[in-house]
This record gives C-alpha cells, sequence and structure tokens, in this order.
C-alpha cells in the first residue's frame, strides 16, 4: 500500500520522519518553491526541505481540486492519504478517490477549533487542556469522523512555537500508533458533535496590537500565544508627547504581576524598576520584562531602560497607530 503524505509547514515534519521510519512505501506531495527575499530566490517550504533530506520521492501541486487533483492523484499512485498543515484546499473528488481514504492531522481536540489557526485561538482562549486529532477527511472544514485524539494540559507559561512544537511530535506519535488501522482500512470512526465545533481562522497581523482595555490574563497570553508571529506590538508614549508621536514597541515577555483590580486609565506606567515595566490593564497589571524597539534587537528591561529611559505616568496606547489618512487600520 502506498501512502502519500501532503504538507508544506513544519506542524507535519515530525510525522513525516516517523511515517519515513516506520512505512516502506511512502511519498511525498506539497507545493512549488516559493520565491523569497530580496533577491526572489527559490525556496522549499519546510516539508519539502526535510522530505529532500530523508531522500523521499516528492510530488509538487498547485491545486488539489478538479482535474488538476485527480491527476495528481493518479501520478502519486497513492491508495492512502495522510495530511498536515498543508496550505491547499482537497477538493471534493479528490477525497472521493483514495482507495483508504485522505486523514489529517490537526492541532486541536475536534470539534473545537476547526480551521487554519487552531493552536494559536486554543492559547488565546485560555484553553486549560488542547490537542491533536486524528480525523477521515470530507469535503466541510475539519468536520470529518475522529480516529484518534492525544490530549495535552500545557505548562503556564507556554508559547504558541513551544506548544505547535510539542503537539507536532504528538501528531507523529498519533498517527503511528492508528496507522495499521488505517492501512487495513480498518479504523474506527466517531463522528462529531457540529452543535459544539467552534472556529480557529487565519491569525491577522492587526490582531497583534495590544488592547489595554483587556484584562492582565487575555494579554499575557495573547503575547505568548502570537510567539513567534504575528508578535504583540503596542504603542509607547512619553509624558508630554503627542499621541501621533507615539512608538511602537515590540513585548517579548511579561509577568501578570495582579489579575484584580479596575484602572480608570489602562496602559499607565505605574513603576519602572530593572525587573520590569509595570503596566496598569482593564483588570489587574502586567510587568514588561522584555521588549524590542523597531529594527532592534529584544532586550531584557533593564537593558532597554539604559537606552530608552520609561517613567512612571508614561502611557502605551491602544493599536495600531493611526494611518497617514488619520482613519487608522
Amino acid at each position: 500500500m502506498r501512502v502519500l503524505f501532503l504538507g508544506s509547514g513544519p506542524f507535519g515534519i515530525p510525522a513525516l520522519r516517523r511515517l519515513h521510519e516506520g512505512c516502506s512505501d511512502r511519498v511525498v506531495g506539497t507545493v512549488p518553491d516559493a520565491r523569497q527575499g530580496r533577491n526572489r530566490q527559490s525556496s522549499p517550504c519546510p516539508l519539502k526541505a526535510e522530505a529532500l533530506k530523508l531522500g523521499l520521492e516528492i510530488f509538487e501541486t498547485e491545486r488539489l481540486k478538479g482535474r488538476s487533483g485527480t491527476e495528481f492523484l493518479q501520478r502519486t499512485a497513492a491508495d492512502l492519504v495522510i495530511t498536515a498543515d498543508i496550505r491547499l484546499i482537497l477538493g471534493k473528488s479528490f477525497i472521493s478517490s483514495v482507495a483508504l481514504g485522505c486523514f489529517n492531522l490537526h492541532g486541536s481536540i475536534l470539534p473545537r477549533w476547526r480551521g487554519a489557526a487552531p493552536v494559536v485561538r486554543a492559547l488565546l482562549a485560555g484553553d486549560e487542556e488542547i490537542g491533536v486529532s486524528l480525523y477521515r477527511m470530507v469535503p466541510a472544514l475539519d468536520a470529518g469522523p475522529v480516529v484518534g485524539v492525544s490530549r495535552w494540559t500545557p505548562p503556564a507559561r507556554v508559547t504558541g512555537e513551544e506548544a505547535e512544537q510539542y503537539l507536532s511530535e504528538r501528531a507523529a506519535e498519533l498517527l503511528m500508533e492508528h496507522l495499521p488501522a488505517l492501512l487495513a482500512g480498518q479504523a474506527e470512526l466517531e463522528e462529531q458533535d457540529d452543535a459544539a465545533a467552534t472556529l480557529a481562522p487565519k491569525i491577522d497581523k492587526l490582531e497583534g496590537w495590544v488592547s489595554w482595555k483587556k484584562s492582565a490574563a487575555e494579554i499575557d497570553r495573547q503575547i505568548r500565544a502570537f510567539d513567534p508571529w504575528p508578535r504583540t506590538r503596542a504603542l509607547f508614549c512619553s509624558q508630554g508627547q503627542e499621541e501621533g508621536q507615539a512608538e511602537t514597541l515590540i513585548l517579548h515577555k511579561i509577568r501578570v504581576e495582579s489579575e484584580s483590580g479596575e484602572h480608570e486609565f489602562p496602559g499607565t506606567v505605574m513603576e519602572v524598576v530593572s525587573e520590569g515595566i509595570l503596566v496598569s490593564c482593564g483588570q489587574g497589571s502586567v510587568r514588561i520584562e522584555c521588549l524590542q524597539r523597531a529594527g532592534k534587537k529584544p532586550l531584557e528591561a533593564a537593558d532597554f531602560l539604559r537606552g530608552m529611559p520609561i517613567a512612571p505616568q508614561d502611557r502605551f496606547l491602544d493599536g495600531p497607530p493611526p494611518s497617514k489618512g488619520g482613519t487608522g487600520k
């Protein structure tokens, strides 16, 4: 039985490695190289780069719908399809044409967080338990019957990058646990409860701007979830400075100082010490421990303050900054 592993991003790399070790007849399907950087040089996606290292046979496509999808499937001669972190939509005819079915590794406990950004959305929401699901694909988004789930209670300070990496390893284990049943066409399937479904839409870079009206806990989750992308940004305005002159700072690490207490002016600097900058929130307060000016390196608070003084009663403003036309976006 030939297995086709479809993917593009890094989430599927551990699963691909395990499949390479545990399955003799496997090929890789991915997207064509993209041109990146100032010189517009072609660069393979993370999954293709790993497949090249492993010496696997690689097939490329820009579409998996309609005739393009059918022809691609014929070229690969796949009996079973496994997908993970693939930025292409599988067409209805593609899904129905695979003898043993198409199965996806998804970074959530389905039916919660169907969509493109399940791990980040779970961290933003403060979910106490997150995980990975292996399910049989249907035309509807992440709605197919589930083969298996791996659950995880993340550490309190986990970042988006750390969670993605850990769950990618759990996804690989989940795949290998159920691969024999998938190859035999005997996987047990459990239908999802559509009424319990929640959506995890793609992250918009504008979501990275802090609103200081939020609680300290929400801002903490935002900074951790958006590490490494799109990062969390805030506007800083010193006393006497016009808001239009506010400087954009990137917040890399904070600590929740207090989760209680409402503040009349959220975003106000309350205290400045070498350990960090204490800032009021809509509820509670946070201490900024690591931050960065545009075009500069991230610095711990003590080092940052040597180059850019910040004082009590200075302000952090809600972003993003107004556009030149004054409307703001």
